[in-house]
């Protein structure tokens, strides 16, 4: 069999594996691993002693190399089952963010293995850790304001993209060091430990397998591979892939447990130069191999983890090459939940990458990657003071954080703000609809006598409001950032340019990154435009109507429906509507004025970014009913979305409106998605012609390309779907996703529609186009 067969036959047993698996423990053992060599150090979290106790782990830690792999490595130690939000059991009732570092321990059941004081004498001992303590420390002083979520703050250096080009290029023993480097070029032999012991099994393995010849054509592949990667720099296509996966492997593990979103950047670029004449097909299955890599155990489910292809550099040139085609062939034929897909247009993309992009969004059921405009994004990163030779390496982190691969740590889900909540507080004498607690500034505090005088006085109040709020998310979330500076990364760091400046990614007064920031996601952008235009309207427009609103709002609008429904038919953003279009900008302008002049412990900005994975259904869930006529606890509107209640006139009108907003702002990112009903493209008989009519009426238009604008949309994703054959999916999923998987998009990532809770998987069939004939 040719190299292709034999890799593809393998990649299909090893996927075969990989979704059969029903219990991941491989973290826990990792953590107890840790744990028990922690314990010989006398200060643990000392900076110096974190390069060998990462060596001395993955010395230690179990290996396998599952039948059918191609490369050796997986992700599955790092990781446990709680990234709650793509788990089928996630209620928004009872999730109350990643606070307790300890909670991991709740997803492994106790049994005769891994006994109940077992469990308990790990997280005893990491319960009772420096790092534990300062983060508990951060939350008890926030209280019911992140309880009720009026903010929110984690720690967070994930969302961060390495720079595996020099160490793939030159290899580990071949890299440049600077003098006082010397303990990232240390951390970096856990790579180099990793790659021995592979290399071993795998020969090892070839004795046990010998009756498989494909088997054992591929662990010759893999053992070859790993005797030369990463300490020396890759040859060809095979030993880049293992590279990379090797390195991703050890930096995973170092911050462990769920180091979450870590991204590639360009795929097509890192491995362009290993392509050399390896024939395209076998390329495929190599690159596809990676991706197998990538997704981890249980569920396969999505950590956010993106890869891109496409783009321009700074003058303009397109750089899509011949490898970024073989990348989409691998996602494609691949089609699985992770990593996540997206892709770099700009004016000058060639028609060939945007009908290489149709098969992706008509075949339904299947992975769509989320598109990023590169002429929009490099204005953007000129604000941001990114040199011009950096911009061609922007990147997505997480779901869509422009950041600059190698060079950035923007801690970008550092701090969550809700403005609804801090209307309702504004509205509420500072009290909870919900709780009744005291959370924020009364009336009083804020200057005010009473509800009305607030109510005639609204934009304004909620800024000062808002202004309090954001000092009490400042101080959260910077004590976030301090508490896990406490856990160095020299491995990770060495990935960015901790070999060149000797300096830790986390090092709180200088981080060892050339652009550095902290993120702050915005949510209810919507509910508060359209709010202030009602109290306006019915300012002028109803006797008695401040009295009416209060009382409204604190019964939810019982017995009140009259008054309701008035609302809900008032101006709403979203409709291509001067006056609250007008609101909406306004706001978000002066809302993402006030977060960038956060300052973290480094002295550099929040950025904002109105991005809501999925919280719009968990943070409305904290939110009292709104003067637009929303109910307590019903979602936002998400990201810069209008709410779907309140888009009367369909999508293009939404497009008309979101268009206004100043994307400039946005120097955190923001989230937008277009559900489109496939009878948009009836006119398309084929695939190609679908495509054709796609590109040229709608992507184009949004992005405004060929047009010589300021202003634009960066960032948008779509599911073309219906609501009929979504609820079709659901209810015989045996009959119409035969092989368990129904790929849909939630805002940076792919998730198997199946596998969602009812909440989102509602709430996915909701935002889809209203246009289709049979609802």
């Amino acid at each position: 069999m040719k190299k292709t067969e034999i890799f593809s036959e393998g990649i299909e047993k090893l996927l075969k594996w990989k979704f059969a698996q029903k219990r991941m423990t491989g973290w826990f053992e990792y953590q107890e691993l840790k744990m028990n060599i922690r314990v010989n150090y006398t200060d643990p979290d000392a900076p110096e002693n974190q390069p060998e106790i990462l060596c001395e782990c993955v010395r230690q830690m179990k290996l396998s190399i599952p039948e059918g792999s191609v490369i050796a490595g997986t992700q599955d130690d790092a990781f446990s089952p709680s990234y709650a939000l793509i788990n089928p059991a996630f209620q928004i009732e009872t999730f109350a963010g990643y606070c307790d570092p300890v909670a991991i321990y709740n997803d492994i059941e106790p049994d005769a293995e891994f006994t109940r004081e077992r469990i308990e004498k790990v997280r005893s001992y990491y319960g009772s850790s420096r790092y534990t303590k300062a983060l508990s420390a951060v939350y008890e002083a926030t209280g019911k304001l992140t309880e009720e979520v009026a903010f929110f703050v984690e720690p967070v250096t994930g969302h961060t993209i390495p720079d595996l080009r020099p160490i793939l290029r030159n290899g580990i023993d071949n890299v440049t060091v600077a003098e006082n480097a010397a303990p990232f070029r240390k951390a970096l032999e856990a790579a180099k430990v990793l790659a021995a012991r592979y290399a071993e099994l795998a020969e090892k393995l070839q004795i046990e397998r010998a009756n498989d010849a494909n088997e054992v054509a591929r662990l010759k592949e893999i053992a070859a591979a790993c005797r030369r990667v990463p300490a020396q720099g890759a040859r060809n296509l095979h030993e880049a892939v293992q590279s990379a996966a090797l390195l991703w492997q050890a930096m995973t593990l170092e911050q462990a447990p769920n180091p979450y979103a870590f991204s590639v950047g360009n795929l097509d670029r890192i491995l362009a130069p290993y392509l050399g004449d390896t024939p395209h097909d076998e390329a495929v299955q190599l690159v596809r191999s990676f991706l197998a890599f990538l997704m981890v155990g249980e569920r396969c489910w999505a950590i956010s983890q993106n890869i891109m292809v496409g783009g321009r550099d700074e003058k303009g040139n397109d750089l899509t090459s011949e490898m970024s085609y073989i990348v989409l062939d691998a996602f494609f034929v691949s089609n699985n939940p992770q990593p996540a897909l997206s892709v770099k247009l700009h004016a000058g993309t060639p028609d060939a990458l945007y009908q290489s992009l149709g098969r992706f969004f008509f075949t339904p059921g299947h992975s769509t990657p989320s598109l990023f405009n590169d002429d929009m994004m490099f204005r953007i990163l000129k604000t941001k003071k990114v040199a011009p030779a950096d911009m061609p390496d922007y990147s997505i982190a997480g779901c869509q954080e422009p950041l600059i691969m190698g060079k950035e740590s923007a801690n970008t889900t550092n701090s969550w703000l809700n403005l609804a909540k801090v209307l309702e507080l504004t509205l509420n004498d500072g009290k909870s609809l919900l709780s009744g607690e005291k959370l924020a500034l009364g009336y009083q505090e804020l200057g005010y006598t009473s509800f009305n005088a607030v109510a005639t006085d609204l934009e304004a109040a909620f800024f000062r409001q808002l202004d309090w709020i954001l000092k009490q998310l400042e101080h959260a979330a910077n004590g976030c950032t301090e508490a896990i500076a406490i856990q160095s990364v020299p491995f990770t760091s060495a990935l960015m340019e901790g070999l060149k400046n000797g300096r830790d990614m986390r090092d709180i007064r200088h981080p060892g990154v050339t652009y550095h920031a902290s993120g702050c996601l915005i949510h209810g952008l919507g509910v508060v435009a359209d709010s202030l235009v009602a109290v306006k309207h019915g300012l002028a427009e109803m006797p008695d109507f401040t009295t009416t609103l209060l009382s409204a709002l604190q019964n939810n609008f019982k017995n009140n429906e009259a008054f309701r429904s008035y609302l809900q038919n008032l101006p709403k953003y979203g409709n291509d509507e001067a006056e609250p279009d007008e609101v909406a900008v306004r706001l978000s302008h002066l809302v993402s004025e006030k977060v960038h002049t956060l300052r973290n412990p480094a002295g550099n900005p929040f950025l904002p970014d109105y991005s809501t994975p999925s919280t719009h259904l968990l943070y409305g869930y904290h939110v009292g009913a709104t003067p637009d006529g929303r109910s307590a606890r019903e979602m936002l509107g998400y990201g810069i979305d209008p709410r779907r209640e309140s888009v009367h006139n369909g999508r293009i009108d939404q497009i008309l409106s979101e268009r206004k907003l100043a994307f400039g702002d946005f120097t955190g990112g923001y989230a937008s998605h277009l559900g489109i009903s496939p009878e948009v493209f009836r006119n398309g008989t084929t695939t190609d012609e679908k495509m054709k009519i796609f590109s040229e009426k709608i992507i184009k238009p949004l992005f405004r390309f060929g047009n010589e604008v300021e202003n634009a949309p960066f960032y948008v994703y779509f599911n073309i779907d219906s609501k009929m054959n979504l609820r079709k999916v659901l209810a015989e999923p045996k009959k119409y996703a035969p092989n368990g998987i129904y790929i849909m998009r939630i805002h940076g990532t792919f998730v198997n529609f199946l596998d969602l809770s009812p909440a989102i998987q509602e709430d996915i069939i909701a935002r889809l186009d209203a246009d289709e004939t049979v609802a």
